[in-house]
């Protein structure tokens, strides 16, 4: 295979820019798309090829800097649905149409930032093979969306189905603590950083797997209550108090991504990791 050398990344956010900061201290040509043209500004001032991305694209006469854009050698297609979308429906017709517009402008390959949230409330371990089950409205829409994509662009497509995110202002903590009778205490935490989540898709570019749909999670998984009781402390904040239960609750084996990628984990034991708020 072709070593991949154009990268574009729809959605620089909280992952999407430091990974394009990544790809391109790595080496790669990187593109990467804000809303409005001062976030494009932005990213041209970190060195990033800054393009103005609103979804759905219309089907007709994009600019030559979108059309390069959407011509990467790979895309990684990280948007997700976003307060302001007002159903599954609109998010999945954005997807599809960037999608489209990247098909018809030569993209090689794309890679789709999903969640495992389309397991839903399946119980114990969750393998790479697990048949989604969602039980939400998010969790649907990328099941379908993840369907549609596979039909259009076959192997040349990685899922990747991401665990919660954290790293540096991130951290679920700070809506847990203090905050009396938490339901669920028992069930398992499926948690993952930036840092190892960035050189999965790294991995992923420079060796293109075999294994197209992947998920991600860090391989420590304590109890909420264990967990969540430990950052605070960890944080200087209000210890949260959990009711019991959820022991049985879904546990997110990734152990088969990270052979097919030859990842190391950086971020292995959350619990000695102190939140980044």
């Amino acid at each position: 295979m072709k070593k991949l050398k154009r990268v574009s990344v729809c959605g620089c956010g909280w992952l999407g820019l430091p990974l394009a900061k990544s790809l391109k201290q790595s080496g790669y040509e990187t593109f990467g798309s804000k809303q409005t043209q001062e976030g494009a500004e932005v990213l041209e001032h970190q060195g990033i090829k800054g393009v103005v991305v609103r979804l759905p694209l219309p089907h007709e006469v994009h600019s030559p800097t979108l059309n390069a854009f959407l011509a990467a050698d790979v895309m990684v297609l990280n948007v997700p649905p976003g307060r302001g979308t007002a159903s599954a429906e609109e998010y999945s017709a954005k997807i599809i149409s960037l999608s489209e517009a990247a098909k018809a402008a030569g993209c090689h390959k794309l890679i789709f930032i999903s969640t495992t949230s389309v397991y839903g409330d399946a119980e114990g371990e969750i393998t790479e093979s697990t048949v989604p089950a969602p039980a939400t409205e998010s969790g649907r829409a990328h099941v379908d969306l993840e369907q549609q994509l596979r039909q259009s662009w076959g192997d040349d497509l990685v899922v990747l189905r991401l665990a919660g995110l954290i790293g540096p202002q991130r951290h679920p903590v700070k809506f847990l603590a203090g905050r009396q009778g938490i339901a669920n205490g028992g069930a398992p935490v499926n948690l993952v950083h930036l840092d190892d989540v960035i050189s999965a898709i790294t991995a992923i570019l420079e060796r293109w797997p075999v294994m197209t749909t992947l998920h991600l999670s860090s391989p420590q998984h304590p109890s909420r209550a264990v967990y969540y009781r430990e950052m605070a402390r960890l944080a200087g904040l209000a210890l949260p108090e959990f009711q019991p239960g959820g022991e049985q609750g879904k546990w997110i084996n990734a152990s088969a991504t990270v052979e097919a990628l030859g990842l190391n984990w950086r971020y292995e034991d959350l619990m000695t990791l102190a939140p980044e708020l």
